[in-house]
């Protein structure tokens, strides 16, 4: 319970406080993560079941939003956070842990079909001019700081170790871990 608030008792300005550790933490204290939850998602996971629908061809578009969106949007970028299942998740992850997540990655890296395929990045063997390529292109991150949730929260220990990043040969498909 200690590491889950530690984030917000060392950074009360950030408005959420609590980090897990691991999955089971969103059960053995579930009498503190839900209300937080249930207040900052406005989701209560003790009655609501949370649904993903990523399937592009339900989304609909006027003619006008259509032609706005085409007018104004040159690009946009979906974000997904999820954790691999019997991992821990970063806040609580050992450097063991984080190597064996940045194995299955690379693994379902090297798994993808053509269109998607790429190249790894391990941030800790990046040249100077991967890592400016990178950057320019705002595809680099950086360690979480100390002012911030996941920096508080101790997700930044043994930095660079078991991070990097993944991108397809057209740039279009991006992964961090």
């Amino acid at each position: 319970l200690s590491n889950g608030m530690q984030a917000g008792v060392l950074r009360p300005h950030l408005g959420v406080g609590f980090t897990a550790g691991d999955e089971e933490c969103f059960e053995v204290f579930k009498e503190v993560i839900y209300p937080i939850v249930q207040g900052w998602h406005k989701f209560d996971p003790a009655t609501q079941e949370h649904k993903s629908d990523l399937d592009p061809s339900k989304l609909t578009f006027s003619d006008e939003q259509a032609a706005l969106f085409s007018k104004y949007v040159k690009s946009t970028r979906v974000r997904a956070a999820r954790n691999i299942s019997g991992y821990s998740l970063p806040a609580g992850t050992s450097k063991e842990d984080r190597l064996a997540v940045e194995e299955v990655l690379k693994q379902a890296f090297g798994g993808l079909p053509d269109e998607l395929k790429g190249t790894y990045y391990p941030l800790g063997d990046l040249t100077p001019e991967q890592e400016d390529a990178l950057q320019a292109g705002g595809f680099l991150f950086q360690k979480p700081g100390p002012m911030q949730l996941l920096g508080a929260a101790g997700a930044g220990r043994d930095w660079p170790s078991g991070r990097g990043i993944f991108h397809n040969e057209s740039k279009t498909v991006l992964c961090w871990c």
